[in-house]
């Protein structure tokens, strides 16, 4: 037997397409859950399969940060995040 990708499914009642892939065993007492699941939002296949790719994108950046845990940032990193003087744009 294969693996299997993972790929949309069309819901059977509204024809609506959804994203479903199994959470790795080593993530899921973090993330809380055995799978990932959400509306891809269309019932056009094309449009289904960029949403489906985009979004596992998404998921898969999650995970790989999720591994990392947290990370410490010096002052100087955290201002460069924030941006060039450290403060917001006041409007």
């Amino acid at each position: 037997m294969g693996l299997r990708m993972p790929s949309p499914y069309r819901h059977k009642d509204s024809g609506i397409f959804w994203l479903r892939v199994r959470v790795p065993a080593d993530l899921v007492q973090i993330v809380g859950a055995r799978e990932e699941k959400l509306s891809l939002r269309t019932r056009d296949p094309h449009q289904a399969r960029a949403a489906f790719i985009e979004q596992m994108n998404k998921i898969e950046a999650r995970w790989r940060s999720l591994r990392l845990g947290t990370t410490s940032l010096s002052h100087k990193d955290a201002v460069a995040i924030a941006g060039e003087d450290g403060q917001r744009e006041r409007r």
